[in-house]
């Protein structure tokens, strides 16, 4: 065989080579099980759906540097034709915080949420979910539970694991965010 033809042959080899190896390389892969599917949640929020309920981008903001106060930001959107109400969240993981809801709408413990509606607390909102006793390291996850009093007790994340909540900086979009004053 000639010397170009073999050098074509071979240069046709490796390309065929490389378009085979390229995506088992990358990371990426297809099927239930692949990477880009198993990704978790992201500074942007955490969110899970239980029943009607629908949790969307809760984070916890901390304190300042060095603190152990935080609160929780985020939107519960009640999809369902019946009320419910937020009546406790609880962190389990790093263990010691405590979790208060705060605000104006409360009902007694509660905070209300009526159906066909969206809540907002911490973030643009009277309401809130404060903590205190938390250690936690900036973009550390924090496992949480919310207790609605009709849809029960959200533990898990879309993806069936402990629902993971991401701890930020209040700096940035999180500036001025923090625990209202008991």
């Amino acid at each position: 065989m000639p010397r170009t033809a073999r050098r074509t042959v071979l240069r046709t080899a490796a390309a065929a080579a490389l378009l085979i190896a390229a995506p088992l390389l990358s990371g990426c892969a297809i099927g239930i099980h692949a990477d880009t599917l198993m990704q978790g949640p992201s500074g942007n929020g955490s969110n899970t759906d239980l029943g009607p309920l629908k949790l969307r981008a809760i984070t916890i903001v901390t304190g300042p540097e060095g603190g152990t106060t935080a609160t929780i930001i985020g939107t519960i959107v009640n999809t369902g034709t019946t009320p419910d109400a937020l009546e406790s969240v609880t962190i389990t993981s790093p263990a010691g915080a405590t979790v208060t809801l705060r605000g104006s709408a409360l009902s007694g413990t509660e905070l209300p949420l009526p159906a066909l509606s969206s809540t907002r607390i911490g973030f643009n909102a009277e309401d809130h979910a404060d903590i205190t006793g938390l250690t936690i390291a900036p973009s550390a996850y924090a496992t949480v539970s919310f207790t609605f009093k009709v849809a029960g007790i959200v533990t898990n994340g879309r993806d069936g694991r402990p629902f993971q909540v991401m701890a930020v900086m209040p700096n940035g979009i999180f500036d001025g965010l923090g625990p209202l004053t008991p």
